[in-house]
């Protein structure tokens, strides 16, 4: 299967808090090994260790124990600046990934050029201008008409759209969405959803996805995969995959973790 990159994991390990009451093993050995081109889905509930593998991935913090590949290069040591080449992320705050007080097309320029040895003042030349116009009518929302608008002045919806944007423009080995949709309304977190997926399979992106919602999980992308007490205890694709309801997701949640939810609805919390 042809496509950007992929993903493995091998044993990770993160503990917070150390030797502390307070002690947290947010991954516990994990290990997953995604093909070029997967676009797996991520669920759990809160503590299973989600958002602590994504921000492990980007280089955030440095796992205790455990090795990183992408594309079959080692990233276990890297840091996080040197990891943003390859690696594009959208965050659940549509703040996180723009800067507010640059221009849409300076954001974008900026995203361009990541991981280049250029400054803005260049990057933003007639033809670049040109190509940012074109990039921004893809998304559907009217930005190509206002390209020098701050960014601050967008709606949510807007910004993280072009947040996505921004996270793909370079066509990264890897993306990762934490939660990327969850701080909107239903309505503007389904046109993001659908960006997302346009994206996507155009550009074969290889695409890890956190999500608090099941019916996204089983809908979106050709892998889903449950974590636990920093563990993966599910994972299934294909027509196993498709199969799925919402009701067997949970049923599969007590078997695989050998316990009961006080409630189903922690597996969206």
């Amino acid at each position: 299967m042809t496509g950007t990159g992929g993903l493995r994991v091998e044993g990770a390990v993160k503990v917070f808090f150390t030797g502390t009451p307070n002690e947290v093993r947010a991954l516990d050995g994990l290990s997953l090994d995604m093909r070029p081109g997967d676009f797996v889905t991520i669920i759990g509930s809160n503590g299973a260790g989600k958002s602590t593998l994504l921000n492990a991935v980007a280089g955030t913090f440095p796992i205790d124990h455990g090795e990183i590949w992408l594309d079959d290069k080692e990233l276990t040591q890297r840091p996080e600046h040197l990891r943003a080449q390859s690696i594009g992320r959208v965050f659940q705050d549509p703040r996180a990934g723009t800067a507010p007080s640059l221009s849409i097309e300076e954001n974008l320029c900026l995203a361009m050029l990541r991981g280049k040895r250029r400054g803005l003042a260049r990057g933003l030349s007639a033809s670049r201008r040109a190509s940012v116009k074109g990039q921004l009518s893809q998304l559907g929302m009217g930005l190509e008409e206002r390209p020098r608008s701050a960014v601050a002045k967008l709606s949510g919806g807007q910004r993280q759209a072009l947040s996505l944007l921004m996270a793909t423009i370079t066509r990264p080995q890897l993306l990762l969405l934490d939660e990327h949709t969850a701080a909107l309304d239903p309505k503007v977190a389904a046109t993001i959803m659908d960006l997302t997926t346009q994206i996507v399979t155009r550009e074969r992106l290889t695409t890890l996805m956190v999500t608090h919602n099941m019916e996204l999980a089983l809908s979106r992308g050709n892998r889903l995969m449950m974590m636990h007490a920093g563990r993966v205890i599910l994972d299934v694709a294909g027509a196993d995959k498709s199969s799925l309801t919402v009701p067997e997701l949970v049923r599969k949640f007590h078997e695989v973790a050998g316990e009961t939810l006080a409630s189903d609805r922690m597996l969206l919390e």
